[in-house]
């Protein structure tokens, strides 16, 4: 935690110079940066940007980490970035240019891995109140931070996964084989009205940005 936080302090001079010098508009280039986490978002050519981005980070002792930097152009492939997977698509009406932020495939395989792991058979001995309100922390952590832009259809496989999972554990408790009775004594309302499991939202807020823009 320390070294992370002192390397952000450190990073913050990077910040700096770019906006004291203008790098943003002389560029062409704008930095978005977390923590040791950062993009060069280009208007135009990217050689420019990334020899000063080079160029600062040498004076600052500091370098690159070259087995996560790339060069994408985002207009015809996807970029990770803090969990999202970003892109330039067109919208279905207008054909308008729009950034297309969703969770990436990494951070949905995350997310149900670990519901997957929370609802285990080796885990039928605990309360069951427990079991859920393990589901419903992790569940609700994870849609508040990704709940955001073109998520929409990721939330609704998040949803539809924590319902199978908690199902499929109930049947285990109660000894259910089959899955069409499981179905009938477990539907997904169910699971909510008597089980408390926390409804993960489906609709996602756009902010400034939109599918149909």
């Amino acid at each position: 935690m320390g070294y992370a936080a002192n390397l952000d302090l450190t990073l913050r001079a990077l910040d700096r110079i770019w906006e004291k010098h203008q790098l943003r508009w002389k560029l062409k280039a704008r930095i978005v940066r977390y923590a040791d986490d950062f993009v060069v978002l280009c208007a135009g050519a990217v050689d420019a940007p990334l020899a000063t981005v080079r160029h600062v980070l040498d004076r600052l002792d500091l370098t690159l980490n070259e087995t996560k930097t790339r060069i994408v152009d985002a207009r015809q492939e996807s970029f990770n970035f803090l969990g999202f997977a970003i892109r330039v698509s067109k919208g279905l009406k207008t054909g308008k240019s729009y950034p297309h932020v969703c969770p990436a495939p990494k951070s949905l395989v995350k997310i149900k891995d670990r519901i997957t792991q929370l609802t285990g058979r080796e885990r039928t001995p605990i309360p069951l109140d427990d079991i859920v309100g393990s589901m419903n922390a992790t569940l609700r952590g994870w849609a508040n931070y990704f709940h955001y832009r073109n998520s929409n259809g990721v939330l609704e496989k998040v949803k539809v996964h924590a319902e199978e999972r908690l199902r499929t554990h109930l049947m285990k408790r109660h000894k259910v084989k089959d899955r069409g009775i499981g179905l009938g004594r477990f539907p997904s309302q169910r699971l909510y009205t008597k089980y408390g499991l926390y409804k993960v939202p489906t609709t996602a807020g756009w902010k400034a940005a939109h599918a149909l823009a």
